[in-house]
């Protein structure tokens, strides 16, 4: 029965949770976050104090600065730590409804995100873990990487030496 019910509340959208007790999905927690994500505003009561709700471009900014203060060696955090560190240390709420997202892993699935972070399942939770960013190389690191023949390597080489000097020629 219990897998049932679970069914009913995951896929089926008959039943959902209101203040920890199974009721009908139409008067469901559930359903209120369903209907905020599609009109994208915050669900009532997610906005504490005068904090202003992140927006995509402060969201992603915000993003980009907790994945790397998580460490050069890529460490995760918890999804269920997400939104009190934003709040904490940029005064702002992540409400994912207000993004269009009635769940927050989903949210941090867009993939307008997909070069930052991955959600993944560790332990008995689910963690953010920041993506390795790549490595900007310059022209003729460009060049020293392709796998050329001795003479095309020369050529990608001058022409890589060509372009610095255009560019340093150019600033000043």
């Amino acid at each position: 029965i219990s897998h049932i019910v679970q069914l009913a509340i995951s896929q089926k959208k008959l039943l959902g949770y209101s203040n920890g007790t199974v009721v009908p999905y139409a008067r469901s927690q559930s359903m209120m976050k369903d209907k905020n994500a599609e009109c994208q505003r915050p669900c009532a009561g997610a906005v504490r104090g005068k904090s202003a709700v992140a927006t995509w471009e402060s969201m992603r900014g915000h993003l980009e600065r907790l994945l790397r203060s998580a460490g050069t060696e890529g460490q995760p955090i918890p999804l269920s730590n997400v939104k009190r560190l934003f709040r904490v240390q940029f005064n702002l709420e992540l409400s994912e409804t207000a993004l269009g997202y009635a769940k927050l892993s989903e949210l941090l699935q867009d993939p307008r995100l997909s070069d930052l972070c991955k959600v993944t399942l560790q332990g008995y939770g689910y963690v953010l873990v920041p993506l390795a960013r790549p490595s900007k190389r310059s022209l003729i690191s460009l060049a020293e990487g392709l796998c050329l023949d001795d003479g095309r390597q020369l050529e990608a080489e001058a022409a890589a030496a060509a372009a610095a000097a255009q560019a340093a020629a150019a600033q000043q």
